[in-house]
Formats: C-alpha cells, sequence, structure tokens
C-alpha cells in the first residue's frame, strides 16, 4: 500500500509538470498531422471514403489524443550505452533495494552499526540493509564488518572526541564487501557519525568516497551491475542538490572507465518519494546522462 502511494504521488508530479504537458501537446498535434495526412490519402482515391471519415471526427480526435498520451506515458526507467566501452549507464526511480545487483551501501568512517538502536531503526539505507540482510542483529554485521576490515588491512585512527559506539575511525573511502544471502555488497565510509548518531559529510568527502569505491570495484569486485542510491542525500546531511549528487556519480563513474571496464551496467536507483518531495527534474538527469554518455572523453 505504501508503494502504491508513493508510485501515485509520483504520477500526480509527473503529469501536472510542464514538461510532460509540452510532451504531450507536441505528440498531439503530431498524431493529428499523421491522422490529417491518411485522410487527404484515402479521400483522394474515394469520394465514399471522405464522407465516412468528415462524419466520424470524434473517433479521431479521440484516436489522436489515445496516442498522445501513450507516446507520453512517464518513464521510469532510462539507459544510455556509454561511448567506446561495453558499459551502460541506467536511470532507475525505485527503491534500491528491489533492483538486482550488487548494491552500494554508505556508511560512517567508524562503521557504528547500533548506538543505541538509531542505526537500524533509521529511514536510511544503511538501516534498511541491517533490517533486510541482517535481521536487525548488528551483533551478526560487526562480525562481518570487521573480518572484511581486518582482510583489508586498513589503517584507522582513535578520535578523542568519539565516547560512544566504536572507537576506530577510517579514512573516508574505505571499501569492504559483504556478502548476504547470495547478494553482493559494497559498503563505503563517505560520513563522519557523533556520539548522538548524527552523521554529516562534505562534497568533498562525497568525491572522494566515489573514487575509491570505483577503484576498489575495479581492483576487487566481481564485474556484476552496480547499483548505487544517491548517496549522501539522507541522513547524511550533504546540502547540495540530488541533482548534483547524480552528476557527481555519473561524472566520477565515467572518469573511472577510462582505464577500462569494471562492470557490465551501473544502475543509480533513485527513490520514489525523493522525486516529489525534492522536485527533481528527471529531464534533466536523462538529458544529462545521454550527454555524458554520447560525447564521454576518456584519457589515453
Amino acid at each position: 500500500m505504501k508503494r502504491l502511494r508513493h508510485y501515485l504521488s509520483l504520477f500526480k508530479y509527473v503529469f501536472l509538470s510542464r514538461n510532460w504537458w509540452h510532451g504531450f501537446v507536441g505528440h498531439l498535434l503530431a498524431s493529428f498531422g499523421a491522422i490529417w495526412l491518411g485522410t487527404e490519402i484515402i479521400s483522394f482515391f474515394s469520394e465514399d471514403a471522405e464522407l465516412f471519415l468528415s462524419t466520424r471526427g470524434i473517433w479521431f480526435f479521440t484516436f489522436g489524443v489515445l496516442i498522445a498520451g501513450f507516446l507520453s506515458h512517464p518513464k521510469w526507467v532510462f539507459r544510455y550505452q556509454l561511448k567506446s566501452r561495453d558499459v551502460t549507464i541506467e536511470i532507475r526511480i525505485t527503491n534500491a533495494f528491489e533492483v538486482s545487483g550488487e548494491l552500494v551501501v554508505p556508511i560512517n568512517t567508524t562503521f557504528d552499526t547500533n548506538l543505541d538502536g538509531k542505526i537500524p531503526k533509521a529511514h536510511s539505507i544503511q538501516g534498511e540493509f541491517t533490517r533486510q540482510y541482517y535481521d536487525s542483529a548488528v551483533h551478526h554485521l560487526d562480525l562481518d564488518i570487521d573480518a572484511a576490515l581486518a582482510k583489508e588491512n586498513y589503517c584507522y585512527e582513535k578520535p578523542p572526541e568519539k565516547t560512544r559506539g566504536k572507537k576506530r575511525r577510517y579514512p573516508i573511502g574505505t571499501v569492504i564487501q559483504l556478502e548476504r544471502k547470495e547478494r553482493l555488497f559494497y559498503l563505503v565510509a563517505n560520513t563522519h557519525i557523533n556520539n548522538d548518531g548524527v552523521a554529516s559529510t562534505t562534497i568533498e568527502n562525497l568525491r572522494e568516497s566515489l573514487a575509491e569505491l570505483w577503484y576498489y570495484i575495479s581492483e576487487k569486485g566481481s564485474k556484476g551491475d552496480i547499483v548505487i542510491p544517491l548517496l549522501g542525500t539522507g541522513k547524511a546531511r550533504l546540502g547540495d542538490k540530488r541533482e548534483d549528487i547524480f552528476l557527481e556519480i555519473i561524472r566520477s563513474f565515467i572518469a573511472s572507465c577510462s582505464s577500462g571496464t569494471y562492470c557490465d551496467k551501473l544502475i543509480v536507483a533513485i527513490y520514489p518519494p525523493d522525486v516529489t518531495k525534492h522536485r527533481i527534474d528527471l529531464n534533466y538527469l536523462r538529458n544529462f546522462l545521454e550527454y555524458s554518455c554520447k560525447y564521454a572523453r576518456f584519457e589515453a
């Protein structure tokens, strides 16, 4: 029921937008033009056909509206092939957990998973990940995280201001792999968290974490499809617009493909309520992605 409400709100947002009406009117005029041309051609060969058509104008008006409506129906998936690479980049308006592929999960630099139960209950990617794949059992998640961090042999520091939760802070961009319920996850540290469980980050941290993420996947990934949400736009309190976060993800990914490819598809999953709540311009995202893929330039 909640999912249905999300998509009904999304349809309402699209249908009330100026871009949708511009597209609908353009398709409507084109369909009327095509029907009129067909009518003229048929009338040239038969006067009876001309009389038949002229007395049933409402049919053709309705037919034209139906054609325009079909051509203008909202699209929730946009995909483009990256120039000179066997890679597809896709925008999909959906919950990231409903898309098959290797999911990128943002996490804090101390890899805290609980803090008095705040994190597992949070409406965030990390919270959803904990609930769905660990049944909110953070103890098991902590064991998996500690094993993955030890395997990677990352350096860390002990921030004196952190008195609750975990005391080891890893660098921004630290990435680990976890496999749970036959799905692979990349946990990337892109935020700092304080004693009260409040996360924060900056656009510079986002850029650094994306660069480290693509490098890690290119070196240690399985070359599967990658699913990534709009990092830093929820509990991380990143102030930049969601469109700008999308641009950062696409730019950094395309740049990382300069030396080769390490996945067949990148799927940027945008949570449906975010589109309506934050007035995300889907046409702008689609046009940017199409242009970026078509005119991508790679360093030799």
